[in-house]
């Protein structure tokens, strides 16, 4: 089973979809999220951070190598592996890619109901287009895809 959280960055005006694959880091391993705005007056610690689309994820990483370490015998971790292997990462490609798939289905809706493969076309063709963007951007899990 995998835990997700929607979670406020630390200004408090963006939010942010966090997944933590196979529930082995719990949420409190992200101690700070930062969206770009408040990212910006943050001092950066390539220890405990990880950037990504100009927002910065900040883990307790003692937690983090104990739980990872229980679990498969390393305690050598960096904040780029956790993140890089989805044990706390966006849900999705960005933080808010799941607000983003569900507005693309909605907006396509109607056509579901009137010809499905021209759905499944329009969403494939869009989702593939969205991820190109997202590459070109820079965002790390776009770029694995």
């Amino acid at each position: 089973m995998c835990l997700h959280q929607k979670r406020p960055c630390e200004c408090g005006l963006e939010e942010a979809y966090i997944f933590h694959r196979d529930s082995i880091l719990p949420e409190e391993v992200l101690v700070h999220l930062y969206c770009p705005q408040c990212a910006a007056s943050v001092p950066w610690d390539v220890k405990t951070m990880v950037k990504d689309g100009g927002w910065i994820l900040e883990y307790d990483m003692e937690a983090a190598r104990f739980y990872l370490g229980r679990r498969f015998g390393r305690s050598d971790y960096s904040p780029e592996e956790i993140f890089d292997q989805d044990y706390c990462s966006w849900y999705g490609l960005t933080p808010k890619d799941l607000e983003s798939s569900t507005r693309l289905h909605e907006e396509l809706q109607p056509l579901k109901h009137t010809d499905l493969k021209e759905y499944i076309r329009r969403i494939t063709q869009r989702r593939q287009q969205e991820v190109l963007l997202l590459k070109r951007q820079g965002w790390r899990k776009a770029a694995r895809t």
